[in-house]
């Protein structure tokens, strides 16, 4: 749908009434008060701020009309909100309570969105569909995205509203998301509350046009209303809603607002607002307007405008009282991991699988896809050219969509943030997400919402969200890919807690680790060595088989020497050691496979049986994952040491360049690892 946006910027003049919109007299009468409770509650926080008791609040005075209006059109039993950190009355009117708004405020152990770790107003409440937020701009409105589709998968008429300021539209996660949203007409609702700044930036100065007039180029329904109006608010969201259940896609709604205070406590907004302005807009604002609509429709008399007060005040007196006393959180260390992994003792024999037909690497990945698609119907893959009939660039989907329909496996955007990001929305829903990136060197737009949403989810929320998602993207060189078909990522991920990382070498390997990252609630890259997609041949387990996160791999044993490798290069290591033991040299090769977690054990008790160590990988070798390793052998196991850890990897070149001669030059080689394997085992 092509339109133009329906301009509504509407005063209270030009409703008739509360009626008209289908709304009873209490419930316009609960909207009143829910606008006072935010405001007042509001008031509250910046008192305390002042009084030094919290150290920082964020301001929602002037947004009420905007946040109570859209609020009340949804049905949080059935709806998903995913609101921004200005957004109380928002919140309040969805039914979280005061007490656990000040739970946050004060950050104590018990509040509910993230048990004090995040600043306050990062709203979280699974019981009401509320899914958990960051401070970063714009990276919910993916998360949306994935949340939407699996509503209408799953046969749900259930609508997702997402929400933020003006100032987040300029941002690519925005762009990404409307156009997913419209290609998909998708049930979201964009509620974008213009407040003229981002921050002390006009609107002048971040937006190029109208919000609104945007929608038309994702060919979604875009639509201006007075932010400031509650009832004009309230009917266009009730509107979108409806559309939206109806299966007509999407609607961008532009209320037009302003706040009254600074954008935060730490913000100083006379530096770039004249008192006249805000005094202008304190004309408009929508609490008194609203109470002369309740008066002149004989709703509102002075007793009950009174009582409404008073309760009001009470109310909020309680729940600063109850939680300024309540206990303080402790326990900063747990909640990493929904499932956290211990590697318990170490790997000293040499791993057999049991199995009749050799196959390649990537035709164990796309034959463990259909294995896992069958098992678990709350399955989703998606990524570009993933679909059938392409079947991804490395064909390691095809079949996928023939099998399981184009609902369970489709492509995706040109745009790998959406793509991780809608994993994020796919996977709190409770499906398992396996987004995939088509090249690990084009995964960096999409850092965000690795690093910042998927690996802190389960952290920041307190343990009451999880992302159980798998990444798969190939790496890696070794096929003349050249600087943007070549990187190895690994030490970016294994960096960040709460992001599990494996690294599969053999095609049995291929299979166990991709089952057990699926079945793990955690999020989990899934980096697969291109080079050894067709290079590396090997038994396909029949039947159940999983290897689990946090275990190495012995594939040699040894008595000189452990080389210590994962992926391309643990092929590699071992096509080495069967060489050096030609010259009398018997090397151990251990396959890390899983890098975070990290089996220690089994690398230590590689250290005491060799005392010597060869650390091999084909990324740069300065701040390599390879230093991690080395840094916690000198550190745990120096003493068993009979020669210093030596490294083996990429000099410190941007990957490997296109020119097979240069090519050469830079990669790792099984000739290179025997080298330094010799030089090491006669020292």
């Amino acid at each position: 749908m092509n339109e133009r946006h329906h301009d509504m910027t509407l005063g209270l003049d030009s409703i008739l009434d509360h009626t008209s919109l289908g709304l009873s007299d209490d419930e316009i009468v609960d909207m009143y008060r829910k606008m006072l409770l935010a405001r007042k509650l509001d008031d509250r926080m910046w008192a305390l701020n002042r009084q030094g008791r919290v150290p920082f609040v964020v301001s929602v005075s002037g947004h009420e009309a905007t946040q109570v209006g859209a609020a009340f059109a949804l049905d949080p039993t059935r709806d998903w909100s995913l609101p921004y950190y200005r957004d109380i009355a928002f919140n309040l009117a969805l039914g979280v309570s005061p007490k656990d708004v000040f739970l946050g405020v004060f950050a104590k152990a018990s509040d509910p969105a993230s048990g004090g770790r995040q600043m306050p107003n990062h709203w979280s409440e699974p019981d009401l569909n509320i899914f958990t937020h960051s401070s970063v701009i714009a990276t919910q409105f993916p998360h949306a995205c994935g949340i939407a589709s699996e509503l209408v998968r799953k046969g749900s008429d259930g609508v997702v509203c997402v929400s933020s300021g003006e100032g987040a539209t300029s941002e690519g996660d925005w762009h990404e998301a409307m156009n997913f949203a419209g290609i998909h007409k998708l049930p979201i609702v964009f509620l974008i509350e213009n407040n003229l700044y981002a921050i002390s930036v006009p609107a002048a100065e971040e937006v190029a046009g109208t919000v609104a007039d945007r929608a038309q180029g994702y060919g979604i329904t875009g639509v201006v209303v007075d932010g400031n109006d509650v009832l004009a608010v309230y009917g266009a969201m009730s509107a979108a809603v409806e559309r939206a259940r109806a299966g007509e896609g999407p609607t961008l709604i532009e209320a037009k607002t302003y706040r009254y205070y600074a954008h935060t406590s730490d913000d100083d907004d006379k530096l770039y607002r004249t008192r006249e302005e805000v005094e202008l807009w304190r004309r408009k604002d929508p609490i008194p307007n609203l109470r002369q609509y309740l008066v002149e429709k004989r709703l509102l008399d002075a007793a009950t405008e009174a009582r409404i007060d008073r309760e009001v005040e009470e109310v909020i007196a309680q729940a600063v009282a109850e939680a300024e006393a309540a206990p303080d959180p402790t326990d900063a260390l747990s909640k990493v991991y929904a499932n956290p992994v211990a590697p318990a003792g170490p790997v000293t024999e040499v791993e057999q699988v049991q199995g009749t037909e050799t196959v390649n690497l990537i035709t164990a990945v796309n034959r463990t896809l259909h294995e896992i698609m069958r098992a678990y119907p709350d399955t989703v893959v998606f990524g570009e050219d993933v679909a059938d009939p392409k079947g991804g660039v490395f064909k390691a989907t095809v079949g996928l969509t023939d099998e399981f329909g184009s609902d369970r496996c489709f492509n995706a955007p040109l745009a790998e943030s959406v793509i991780v990001g809608i994993g994020v929305g796919v996977a709190a829903t409770g499906t398992k997400a396996i987004p995939e990136i088509q090249f690990a060197d084009f995964i960096h737009p999409a850092f965000d919402q690795i690093v910042s949403e998927a690996a802190r989810i389960h952290y920041r929320s307190n343990g009451r969200w999880t992302c159980p998602m798998v990444i798969r993207t190939p790496y890696g060189g070794g096929i003349h890919g050249a600087l943007y078909h070549s990187q190895s990522i690994e030490a970016f991920y294994t960096h960040v807690p709460g992001l599990k990382v494996v690294v599969p070498s053999t095609p049995a390997d291929a299979k166990g680790l991709l089952w057990s990252a699926v079945e793990d609630p955690d999020p989990v890259m899934f980096l697969e060595p291109k080079k050894l997609y067709r290079l590396a041949q090997g038994v396909f387990p029949e039947g159940d088989h999983r290897v689990p996160l946090g275990k190495a791999s012995l594939r040699r044993a040894g008595t000189d020497l452990t080389i210590i490798a994962y992926g391309t290069m643990a092929h590699f290591a071992l096509e080495a050691a069967e060489r050096l033991s030609t010259e009398g040299i018997e090397a151990a090769v251990l396959d890390l496979r899983s890098l975070k977690p990290l089996d220690w054990p089994s690398i230590e008790a590689q250290v005491q049986a060799t005392s010597k160590v060869l650390i091999v990988h084909e990324d740069n070798e300065f701040v390599g994952f390879g230093a991690e390793i080395a840094a916690q052998i000198a550190a745990k196991a120096f003493d068993w040491l009979d020669a210093p850890v030596e490294r083996y990897a990429s000099p410190d070149v941007p990957t490997f360049p296109y020119a097979a001669s240069l090519e050469e030059q830079v990669i790792p080689s099984v000739d290179g690892i025997v080298d330094r394997a010799r030089r090491l085992a006669r020292y």
